[in-house]
């Protein structure tokens, strides 16, 4: 059931209606942008929603067996409005979003249909056109519960310390900062893959002073501390030594420049071999890598004689 005040009912009434749609987008950093499908800005109650991106929004549904409710959005990238270097670098990812109606022709005496409430999930960007999917609040019922048995640790990499997941069962206890460093970037080959200037070490391993070797910051995090991706992180996909080959899952969303810097720190494989060599913390590992797979369920007594 959805509240309309006494105005937007009447209008609703009509044979003819002037209605638009509005979506209010609250992202991460408490940046609020408001976007709508009328050919003209509105203002509603202090937030500018902007015509330029040309939203339109899918058929939605709701559904009583409370599973996810399935609407996206699909709008022009803007210079100015929404880029698709914003949406790559994450600005959007998770945000909060308000999708109203409203009339147009009186927004603020009429009052405003409240028609969805949720978060930005998947984004799709080809030929300067996105689709975002909009994942209302039943998604939070689809998060696991409790766990499954298996040879990967379960820990989030540094929980535990620095008032991150304190309240999780499953915790890494490893001190990250510990491992970080920083560092600069010497040359840049593509947005995908940069050299770093030499100097990266074994930061707070049992060998500290020997020169960070191939893998070391697999699966780590890079945040940038100047430049055109100050302030964003992004995940290293491989790391090798001879050169400072530094290469990402995916392009940097802003070009990097050499003398652009960092600070850096590991990855987790969430192995065995990563917790105890490179972490010295087996006694904190969240995962069962002995528990006996298939192959020892169908171990039979002549299991390999062809007389079982």
């Amino acid at each position: 059931m959805k509240t309309a005040s006494p105005g937007i009912s009447r209008h609703l009434a009509q044979g003819q209606t002037t209605l638009c749609v509005l979506w209010k987008v609250t992202r991460k950093d408490n940046t609020v942008k408001g976007f709508t499908s009328f050919d003209e800005d509105i203002v509603l109650d202090g937030v500018t929603y902007l015509a330029a991106t040309g939203f339109v929004n899918t058929a939605t549904s709701n559904k009583s067996d409370l599973s996810v409710d399935n609407l996206e959005v699909t709008g022009f990238l803007d210079s100015e409005a929404l880029t698709e270097n914003d949406l790559r670098a994450g600005l959007y990812d998770s945000s909060d979003i308000e999708i109203r109606v409203i009339n147009w022709k009186s927004p603020g005496t009429f009052g405003s249909v409240l028609v969805r409430k949720g978060t930005i999930g998947v984004v799709k960007m080809v030929n300067g056109v996105f689709t975002a999917e909009i994942r209302g609040l039943t998604n939070y019922l689809t998060t696991q519960l409790g766990a499954t048995l298996g040879p990967i640790c379960r820990a989030v990499f540094g929980s535990g310390l620095n008032g991150i997941d304190l309240e999780s069962q499953y915790l890494c206890m490893v001190d990250v900062t510990a491992y970080r460093q920083t560092g600069s970037i010497a040359s840049v080959t593509n947005p995908s893959e940069i050299h770093l200037t030499a100097g990266l070490l074994m930061i707070g391993s049992a060998t500290p002073a020997v020169a960070a070797p191939d893998n070391w910051f697999n699966d780590g995090v890079i945040t940038f501390t100047s430049g055109n991706n100050n302030g964003l992180s992004f995940e290293i996909k491989s790391w090798t030594a001879a050169g400072g080959v530094l290469t990402f899952y995916l392009p940097l969303p802003y070009a990097p420049a050499p003398g652009d810097t960092f600070s850096i720190e590991p990855g987790c494989s969430k192995t065995t071999g990563d917790c105890t060599n490179k972490f010295n913390n087996i006694v904190n590992f969240r995962g069962e890598p002995f528990i006996p797979g298939m192959d020892s369920f169908l171990n039979v007594p002549g299991a390999g004689s062809g007389l079982a």
